[in-house]
């Protein structure tokens, strides 16, 4: 069994900077960063902004070189998803059975999409923003959408609606509160970026609850909401 010094698992910006400030702070013991991702850490913000819109290629949103990364002294190790801990044997343990041993354990995963708990949630062409799979999925689809649904009007909904805006799609941004980012800024700056997504383009529709999925032929085609209107659509993403 393998041990490290400190074993961070995370392969996210929390995880990548703990191991850089490590090295920065004089630390000399083996470090190394476990993601379930197959590629190194990687800046995420990127992903519902330039990287949707194509202008930012994946390599550019790496926060290292794997030269770096060896320079730096810490070890990488992709495709690992940890599924158990032992905090009194000091392991780690991988969906595939494997432990990894350490002395100490920084846990930086982040969080997960929300998923809907509503009929319709899990049809194909309903998509998440979390990682790249997430948006290299939405973008396949993206060439035969004319319209597009948005649920979540927090920082991730308002980015990719403008991003989907300016691919030339028709979005509408639902809501269920009563303004857009209501949970992280002030009413002033919620009307905003509300007025700056609608001059945009963008269809807002606040205070818009989902009560349903439509489908047709088990693939996404409509948002509906209670009690009987409905956004059809081809697509829609949920915020994290």
């Amino acid at each position: 069994m393998t041990r490290y010094d400190v074993l961070i698992v995370g392969a996210g910006q929390a995880g990548a900077q703990t191991a850089a400030s490590l090295r920065q702070h004089g630390f000399a013991g083996s470090i190394a960063i476990v993601g379930e991702e197959p590629w190194a850490p990687y800046d995420r913000p990127p992903l519902s902004k330039e990287y949707l819109l194509g202008a930012k290629s994946f390599e550019q949103m790496l926060f290292r070189s794997a030269e770096r990364w060896r320079e730096l002294d810490v070890v990488i190790l992709t495709g690992r998803r940890i599924v158990a801990v032992d905090s009194v044997a000091h392991t780690a343990t991988d969906a595939d059975g494997l432990e990894i041993g350490y002395g100490h354990l920084v846990w930086a995963t982040g969080g997960a999409p929300r998923r809907l708990p509503c009929l319709g949630s899990d049809a194909a062409g309903v998509h998440a923003i979390r990682n790249r799979d997430d948006v290299d999925r939405l973008l396949a689809e993206l060439p035969d959408a004319r319209r597009v649904v948005v649920i979540g009007a927090c920082y991730i909904g308002l980015e990719a609606a403008a991003a989907l805006v300016k691919l030339g799609k028709r979005v509408v941004l639902v809501e269920a509160l009563d303004r857009v980012l209501a949970r992280v800024c002030g009413e002033e700056l919620s009307r905003f970026y509300e007025q700056e997504h609608r001059n945009q383009g963008v269809d807002v529709r606040l205070g818009a609850a989902v009560a349903s999925i439509d489908t047709a032929e088990g693939r996404a085609c409509g948002v509906r909401p209670p009690p009987c209107r409905s956004f059809r659509a081809h697509a829609w993403c949920a915020r994290r």
